[in-house]
């Protein structure tokens, strides 16, 4: 009986570091924070019209279906400016190093900017799974399916979705689901077996 109470364990008990940690990026106003509120149904992370409202990344374990106990993290924007701004963008890639999974957000009605190819390269770089979620296409004329795809690179997977309407944010769960599975599976027996 005592083995098996200590075997139960809640999602509460997982450790930080044995959480997926799924990391939002992109530029300044993207909808980065609108997407992490829309993916953990929750008001995580301020939204605002006003462009950095994202200073710091926020961090925050919980249990995300279909993953299980992950840390969400929301980054403020790769392409701030001054020295503040700075500042904000080192923590963004200091953010990076703690990433499992990364969801790079991109303004469908803008494209792919710079700043976001940088981003690319870096997950690429470090090996990162990622997804670029092309959000706001409830704003796009031709809809969902009008998003653009420019200079993405070979095989990114790319997703349309609308944090405003709720659209393509059950696809991208599942999606981060598959691209969590690696580091889930480090994890799965560890309880079944004595040290």
């Amino acid at each position: 009986m005592a083995d098996t109470l200590r075997n139960t364990n809640t999602l509460n008990d997982v450790p930080s570091g044995e959480r997926v940690h799924i990391g939002f990026f992109g530029i300044r106003n993207a909808g980065k924070s609108s997407v992490v509120n829309a993916v953990t149904n929750q008001q995580l992370a301020l939204v605002s019209e006003v462009r950095g409202t994202t200073t710091d990344p926020v961090l925050k374990a919980m249990e995300l279906l279909p993953i299980g106990p992950v840390v969400i993290i929301d980054t403020p924007g790769i392409d701030d400016e001054g020295e503040l701004g700075a500042m904000r963008v080192e923590r963004t890639r200091q953010a990076l190093r703690q990433t499992d999974v990364a969801v790079l957000v991109a303004d469908s009605t803008v494209g792919l900017q710079e700043a976001d190819r940088e981003l690319l390269d870096l997950f690429a770089e470090k090996k990162t799974p990622c997804v670029v979620a092309f959000n706001k296409t409830d704003l796009l004329p031709g809809g969902p399916a009008s998003y653009p795809t420019d200079l993405l690179p070979k095989g990114a997977t790319v997703l349309p979705v609308s944090a405003k309407t709720g659209d393509g944010i059950e696809a991208l769960k599942e999606l981060l689901g598959k691209l969590a599975g690696t580091k889930q599976e480090k994890f799965i027996l560890k309880d079944l077996v004595e040290p």
